[in-house]
């Protein structure tokens, strides 16, 4: 590529004088001179500072950068707008349907898509303000764009673009006042057109998202509203918004549209997701886990096929951890188990899931496994599992505390002590260690949009307390348990007892802050303090595992009466427990004492009221597994062809680079070059690809730190074909983006990071890399053969 070819996306736009300083720093003063007297006279002022950025303006670096396609099942909506493209048209109510759906990211490739068709669309920008609800600054700048275009835009469409204008016009008004212009502003719409479905259903949304600012009045007009609408159209997407309008007071009354949401939209996970928070609260467990399931697996075909990371879709790693949960609330463990192992497989990336950011897959995979095999009481996975790749020793205390404190209970329930005390040290090691370094502030959740939503569905999809443990409440002011502080006095408790020091014991249990009643009341059996053990049982929880537990502790404290009723609530919740856990094989042997001969379980409940569901196989597989790679092929300096088929067999890591000349990119390929030696000791090569001509490739090494060029093969891509197989492209633009992929040697992509700015954080992605290759490719490895039923 020769220096005008370089700088020709800059001089086609008037935008850029600071653009060029960036690249023009690491060139030779006469050079740059040059350059900068024939390049700067066609520019002015800059807003786009190197390749791999947009053209357009910061707030289009962000977002999807790579062009829609007509998906279908985004819901049945009808938006016309002001534009004369039947395709655009098309994709401008995909995006609609996708807004309904909370979809985002891919509304904004919807909108991003009309907007290349029709450059004049006002309404183009409308959508990508809306899908930016949850970035005010990137709205901003949507709507800016939108304001220009308004003049040409038709007079409904000014109509709809005033409403976000309102919204962010910088003024003296505060928050609720700019929510309540905003919901005036949609009745101004829905008024002038009483037809108009889609002006009803955004005041519905608009009338709920803004209820922390302008409390609902009344929700049962608002859902008068979303009568009107379905009345005319039955499979509209709103049914999304009933489902949250009650979900926090009378989630019954959102039982129809939990029916019919994912129906309605059956191509957004999100809508498959929501009925899920509906029958959770009503404590329809296999209802909630089906609409869970549906909802993983449409994220997961829809991520595998455009190679996307589970964690860069909001409310996907929420989605899994919840379904975990549900599964656990059915006694289906080793499907909770297999979920939890899968969410630990996912790839790691810095800025969205690491196991010290709350609400990642990393985060909750660790925590949900633990919780799992401690609710079924699994030690001999406890202690495979604690020394493997799924549960290793890691650096962020709570979660290394956590791990620890299952370890030693697990080494208690196997009556090893001598395995028990050496933990119980490795915690009083950590507790030390924590207590020398600085205090650092609480993780922050990683999500980069709807932040505030996430934290609301996981509140919400809690189950609804009952009274008794509503009374556990602690109140506010009370300072938070310190976890590691916490795990070292249940371990020191269950050293006692196995050392059989029953005085200290007894003193230590009642010392303790954050034991479940359910493991306190078996220790002040074992302890044979009767009274104490059923003393605990009337806070259990009310799920399958807390009553089967009150049955056994009931009967052994001689309470055969309140033994045999929660041994039906045992029975009633049991219907899909799997039958090869420890809990379930004691369960088949107290049910003889109830006269119950057979599978002592309910029957399965029968619905009638859950809606007409599609296979879930139809919908995308059960668990995300990377991308196969796909095949490229290149030239190196002398002319030679490469292709993926000379790294058959082995570890790669794919660098997509831009050239000698983009200062970023050389900093990448000496980030890689300083970490090669340990690359190459993981058993990864690196091939480095670029857009150059073969002839110029020489010239990145020059700029290499290390003597001799950079260790690692420099190819050609000057034709981009490898840019465009992994989507290293920003379609709307025309040009290429930053990428790095690491294929394993079985052809799966195990990491990739496609984006404007080259990944250089080669630590964190040797690390990654190694833990990656650890683990199997697919989810899970393979699936256990499901349990008898």
């Amino acid at each position: 590529m020769d220096d005008a070819e370089f700088f020709r996306p800059f001089t086609a736009f008037p935008k850029t004088i600071p653009l060029l300083i960036r690249y023009l720093v690491s060139m030779s003063f006469t050079r740059c001179l040059v350059l900068a007297v024939t390049s700067v006279a066609t520019l002015s002022v800059a807003d786009h500072p190197v390749p791999g950025h947009s053209l357009n303006g910061e707030s289009f670096n962000e977002g999807p950068r790579q062009r829609a396609v007509l998906m279908g099942g985004t819901g049945k909506v009808k938006f016309p707008i002001n534009t004369k493209n039947p395709e655009a048209q098309k994709f401008f109510e995909q995006g609609v349907g996708q807004l309904h759906g909370f979809w985002y990211f891919e509304s904004e490739r919807s909108f991003r898509t009309v907007a290349s068709i029709d450059p004049e669309c006002a309404m183009a920008y409308w959508g990508m303000a809306m899908s930016n609800v949850n970035n005010e600054k990137r709205a901003k700048e949507f709507v800016k764009k939108a304001v220009e275009l308004k003049g040409k835009a038709g007079k409904k469409d000014q109509l709809w673009i005033t409403t976000v204008e309102n919204f962010y016009r910088d003024d003296k008004r505060d928050k609720k006042q700019r929510a309540l212009d905003f919901i005036s502003d949609l009745e101004t719409i829905a008024h002038e057109d009483p037809a108009d479905l889609e002006a009803k259903a955004f005041l519905v949304w608009k009338t709920w998202h803004a209820r922390d600012l302008a409390p609902i009045t009344s929700r049962q007009a608002v859902d008068a509203l979303m009568d009107q609408i379905l009345a005319k159209e039955p499979n509209h997407p709103v049914h999304h918004y009933r489902i949250h309008l009650w979900d926090d007071s009378k989630p019954i009354r959102a039982l129809t549209s939990a029916a019919l949401c994912g129906q309605a939209a059956p191509g957004i996970a999100h809508m498959w997701h929501m009925p899920g928070h509906t029958y959770s609260k009503l404590r329809r467990f296999d209802d909630a886990a089906w609409q869970q399931e549906a909802a993983t697996r449409v994220d997961h075909r829809q991520m595998i096929e455009s190679l996307v990371l589970p964690d860069q879709i909001h409310n996907y790693a929420h989605n899994e951890e919840w379904l975990t949960r549900t599964y656990n609330e059915l006694g289906r463990a080793r499907e909770a188990i297999d979920l939890a192992k899968s969410l630990i497989e996912i790839p790691r990336h810095p800025s969205y899931n690491t196991l010290d950011k709350s609400g990642t897959s990393a985060s909750y995979g660790r925590t949900r496994l633990l919780d799992t095999l401690l609710k079924w009481e699994l030690w001999d996975e406890v202690l495979t599992l604690a020394n493997g790749p799924y549960l290793p020793t890691v650096i962020q205390a709570s979660h290394e505390a956590s791990r620890l404190r299952t370890l030693g209970i697990a080494y208690y329930h196997k009556k090893q002590l001598k395995e028990l005390a050496v933990t119980l040290a490795a915690l009083e090691a950590l507790e030390k260690k924590e207590k020398k370094k600085p205090k650092t502030p609480e993780p922050k959740p990683s999500s980069d949009s709807a932040k505030k939503d996430a934290k609301e569905e996981i509140r919400k999809a809690e189950p609804v307390k009952t009274a008794a443990k509503a009374t556990d409440a602690k109140p506010k002011s009370e300072p938070k348990n310190d976890p590691i502080r916490e795990a070292i006095k249940e371990l020191q408790v269950l050293k006692a007892i196995l050392a059989g020091e029953k005085t200290a014991a007894i003193k230590g249990l009642a010392e303790t802050k954050d034991i479940p009643k359910e493991r306190l009341a078996s220790y002040h059996l074992k302890l044979d303090d009767k009274k104490k053990a059923e003393e605990f049982t009337k806070n259990f929880n009310q799920d399958l595992a807390g009553q089967a537990l009150k049955t056994e502790i009931l009967l052994a404290c001689g309470k055969d009466a309140e033994a045999k009723k929660a041994f039906e609530a045992t029975q009633k919740a049991a219907f899909a427990m799997d039958r090869d856990l420890p809990l379930s094989k004691r369960m088949d042997a107290l049910a003889s004492k109830f006269n119950l001969k057979g599978d002592w379980r309910a029957a399965a409940p029968v619905r009638t009221d859950s809606g007409k569901r599609p296979p879930l196989q139809d919908l995308g597989p059960t668990h995300w597994h990377p991308p196969t790679g796909r095949p490229w092929s290149v030239v190196n300096a002398e002319g030679k062809t490469i292709s993926n088929k000379d790294f058959q067999g082995k570890n790669v890591l794919l660098c997509l680079y831009l050239g000698h000349q983009c200062g970023h990119c050389m900093e990448q390929l000496n980030a890689i070059a300083d970490v090669a030696d340990q690359l190459k000791s993981a058993g990864i090569e690196v091939a480095a690809i670029s857009l150059e001509k073969p002839e110029e490739l020489s010239k990145a090494n020059e700029k290499s730190k290390k003597k001799g060029g950079f260790p690692f093969p420099l190819l050609s891509d000057s034709s981009l074909s490898v840019f465009k197989t992994y989507r290293a492209i920003d379609d709307f633009e025309k040009t290429p983006l930053h990428a790095l992929a690491l294929i394993d040697s079985s052809n799966h992509i195990r990491w990739i990071d496609i984006g404007y700015d080259p990944f250089t954080q080669t630590s964190f992605l040797l690390e990654e890399c190694k833990r990656l290759l650890k683990l199997p490719a697919t989810a899970a490895s393979v699936a256990a053969a499901p349990p008898e039923k």
